[in-house]
């Protein structure tokens, strides 16, 4: 009988577990560092609009100089970067703050190959924009690829119309968008370059 409860008191704890892991998915997604004032603004690719919205607002409250696009061919040969730069000059971002990097496919890609385009700027720190579901992601990759370059990160998640971080669960979008990623964050943790 002892043995019984016992199993059963563990049965309830992890099941509490559980379930206090699963109605936080969503948070754990997220991470919003306290913006410090920084050389550049690097916005990702891979969105409706929301990330060059809050790059642009960062860069005009003077939290950057410099104003780094990221991403690669979506249509025969039209990138990403030239639409986003396209958003950001309606926003009033100056084309002479505008710097791209056109061949990004993958998060991956945006850190390794931004980091190699702003390596000849004199950039020593950097706030990183993308969706809030995309951040925790993010961080991992760019903090491992920018980790010898010297240049100090920070990052800032623009929201995204869909996705509730403490709701996760409230509509399709959200689901898919949370299930998404730890699916990924499991492919990049098994070495896949997502």
């Amino acid at each position: 009988m002892i043995k019984l409860k016992k199993r059963f008191t563990i049965l309830i704890a992890l099941v509490v577990v559980l379930l206090l892991l699963l109605v936080n998915a969503g948070k754990f997604l997220t991470v919003d560092d306290v913006v410090q004032k920084a050389d550049a603004i690097i916005v990702l690719s891979g969105d409706r609009g929301e990330r060059v919205e809050k790059a642009a607002e960062l860069y005009h409250q003077g939290y950057g100089k410099y104003f780094v696009i990221s991403g690669g061919i979506i249509y025969n040969d039209v990138t990403a970067a030239e639409l986003m730069k396209e958003h950001a000059l309606k926003l009033g971002v100056p084309e002479s703050a505008i710097i791209l990097e056109e061949r990004a496919d993958s998060t991956y890609e945006n850190a390794d190959f931004t980091r190699k385009v702003i390596k000849s700027y004199p950039i020593d720190s950097a706030i990183v924009v993308s969706s809030n579901y995309h951040m925790k992601r993010v961080k991992m990759i760019f903090d491992r690829d920018f980790k010898q370059s010297g240049i100090k990160l920070y990052y800032a998640g623009a929201k995204d119309r869909y996705f509730n971080k403490t709701k996760w669960w409230s509509n399709n979008k959200s689901i898919m968008i949370t299930v998404n990623e730890y699916i990924k964050m499991a492919g990049y943790a098994l070495g896949k370059n997502y």
